[in-house]
């Protein structure tokens, strides 16, 4: 088989840039002409197959892939493992469209034959076969529906899962630069849109094909003349079709961009409630909300009108097809050519010659917003984690602990300028070392490297002599554990949330890390103790409750390096000094750096590192006793 493809805009350029060698070719051979769109492209693209025995010109079938949307390719991909279901829908369709074909056949026997005969039998046999032709359709393609249905579900959980995975994958500079909505907005409405028309639409096109075949044989059958009729007809749709799919496309994504924008600030505002009242600023708020709401509103309505004028002129084919076929049709009647059953069974297959045109429309319509939510979801898939794990990572000696080295360290976030430059810091095993400095003098941000949470722009930071990044990242998250001053507690219960750092510790275990944290006492007069529900983000306890038992999901997993970022900062003074001196009673070989702003907490470390503008300024021994307490800075 010879492939020849072309682009055109009309056939008679096209023919006049065809060798007369070429022509001659292709009249001495059968050759099959097929008409599609290209990928992204306006004009038709004419594929030319030519059945001979030698090859001209011959391209690849990736090529011709090629010409289908990236989308569509996409959507195969994501829709084979329900590729079973999609059968089975498929056959019920088609069955259920056969069937539909019975009735208009029925009622041209019953007009023409069975009541002008006065036949009894005959008309119960009738009846019979219109309830089995009305009924079984509708049973038939009720199956395919639930089927479709069922794939379509299929489709969500393997995509929400997918999707979350690849988010869990992500590192801390995405999640800390990307809005929550804006993160979880893929998981949501292009989803579901995903599957519903995934799950749909390549059977639809199948059914679509079938029926408009199963139709147009029919009523050839009938009257070829009425068919001529209705063929030239087809085109306008098509031609209508092509003529809005940019513009459907486009208001699709412009609606996709307000969706995400409306979601992003209800991400952002519901958690933020209480505050908004405290600050008076609800009516700022909600002016805010209407501007993105309208937006999304006038978006909305621009998709929605541009799908209005879309059905309209396509509509506009059946309604020629129908007045042509009445009047024509009608002619033919009072002349005695054909009779009145032979018209109302052309007139019942012309509605369902067009009932899956008008289906095909509102698929095409739908499509292009499907497409737009496949992008967001390639989107988010295509983003790749900043902090990768080498080819050649190594695991870590078991037991032993081990220095923590920075050697010339330079780092900025992206568009920034330069936030730290450390030329050389080692920590020793089992130090207690105290981060202090003014804010934004780059303690954060220097833990977080410390926890490879970030890679540093140049120099490296090594871990018994061992780069970070050659380390294998579920060792080295499993020896360094890294708290905020924010804790993350989940709408579950106590047990659960602890065990969070160790799935297998006992409930011995739990005690002792409760100890080490205060809170035996309290979690003793809870009315359920380890099965007590926190509610969501821990919204029952207080915030030091809430500090403490982040903590003490840390020290279950006994970590070699624990980094406390303000993670004690809403403990009371004498708490938060019992915390740290039973914490390296727990851990007593272990590293910690505490970032804090009390003296109290720096008093209780063995060193105390001073930063100013991203350099070590100061970096001295101090005293492992507590002299004063309060909320004074250091």
């Amino acid at each position: 088989m010879t492939v020849f493809c072309a682009t055109l805009g009309s056939s008679r350029p096209f023919l006049s840039r065809v060798s007369p060698v070429f022509l001659k070719r292709m009249t001495e051979t059968r050759t099959v002409a097929l008409f599609s769109i290209a990928r992204g492209g306006n004009l038709p693209t004419l594929i030319v197959l030519a059945l001979g025995r030698k090859r001209l010109n011959s391209i690849s079938f990736r090529s011709l892939l090629n010409l289908v949307p990236v989308e569509l390719r996409w959507l195969a991909t994501a829709l084979r493992p329900v590729w079973t279901l999609h059968a089975a829908s498929f056959l019920a369709f088609t069955f259920g469209s056969a069937l539909g074909l019975l009735g208009p056949l029925v009622l041209r026997w019953l007009i023409d034959r069975i009541l002008p005969g006065r036949d009894a039998w005959l008309l119960i046999s009738a009846v019979a076969l219109l309830f089995l032709s009305y009924e079984g359709r509708v049973v038939s393609t009720s199956l395919g529906s639930w089927l479709t249905v069922a794939a379509s579900q299929k489709i969500v959980l393997a995509l929400r899962l997918e999707i979350l995975k690849h988010l869990d994958s992500l590192s801390a500079d995405y999640h800390e630069a990307t809005p929550t909505g804006e993160k979880l907005y893929p998981l949501r409405e292009p989803v579901d849109e995903i599957a519903y028309l995934g799950s749909d639409l390549f059977p639809g096109i199948l059914r679509t094909l079938l029926s408009t075949a199963f139709t147009l044989f029919a009523m050839g059958a009938l009257s070829f003349r009425l068919t001529l009729i209705v063929l030239p007809l087809v085109p306008v749709f098509l031609v209508t079709r092509h003529h809005f799919r940019q513009r459907l496309g486009l208001h699709a994504d412009d609606l996709q961009g307000k969706r995400l924008e409306v979601n992003s600030f209800l991400e952002e505002h519901a958690p933020s409630v209480i505050q908004i009242q405290s600050l008076q600023q609800e009516t700022r708020r909600e002016r805010d909300a209407y501007r993105l709401f309208a937006k999304a509103a006038r978006s909305q309505l621009r998709l929605a009108r541009t799908g209005v004028f879309f059905s309209i002129f396509t509509n506009l084919a059946i309604v020629l097809a129908i007045s042509a076929i009445l009047g024509y049709g009608g002619v033919r009647v009072l002349r005695g050519d054909l009779t009145i059953g032979s018209l109302v069974a052309f007139y019942s297959y012309l509605a369902q010659l067009f009932e899956p045109l008008s289906g095909a429309m509102e698929m095409y319509a739908r499509a292009q917003r499907t497409f737009s939510s496949i992008r967001q979801v390639r989107a988010a898939l295509a983003l790749r984690p900043t902090i990768q794990e080498s080819s050649h990572a190594v695991r870590l000696p078991c037991g032993a602990s081990s220095d923590l080295e920075f050697h010339e360290l330079r780092f900025a976030y992206p568009g920034e300028k330069e936030l730290l430059h450390i030329p050389r810091l080692m920590i020793s095993v089992g130090e207690r070392v105290a981060l202090v400095g003014e804010n934004g003098a780059g303690k954060s941000t220097l833990a977080k490297l410390a926890a490879r949470l970030y890679d540093p722009d140049s120099g490296y930071i090594s871990y018994g002599g061992v780069d970070l990044r050659a380390i294998r990242l579920r060792e080295l998250r499993s020896v360094a554990a890294y708290l905020p001053a924010t804790p993350v507690l989940f709408d579950d219960t106590l047990a659960v949330n602890l065990r969070l750092g160790r799935a297998q510790a006992t409930d011995e275990e739990l005690a002792e890390v409760l100890h080490a944290v205060d809170l035996t006492g309290f979690v003793e007069s809870l009315p359920s103790r380890y099965q007590q529900p926190l509610g969501p983000g821990g919204s029952r306890l207080s915030s030091g409750q809430r500090q403490r038992i982040a903590l003490a999901r840390a020290l279950l997993r006994k970590p070699r390096i624990l980094i406390l970022d303000e993670a004690t900062s809403s403990m009371d003074a004498a708490v938060e000094q019992i915390v740290l001196d039973r914490t390296r009673l727990l851990l007593p070989f272990s590293t910690v750096v505490l970032l804090s702003h009390r003296l109290s907490s720096v008093a209780w470390a063995d060193r105390k590192i001073v930063l100013e503008a991203g350099k070590i300024v100061r970096d001295e021994n101090i005293k492992a006793t507590p002299e004063s307490g309060g909320n004074s800075e250091a």
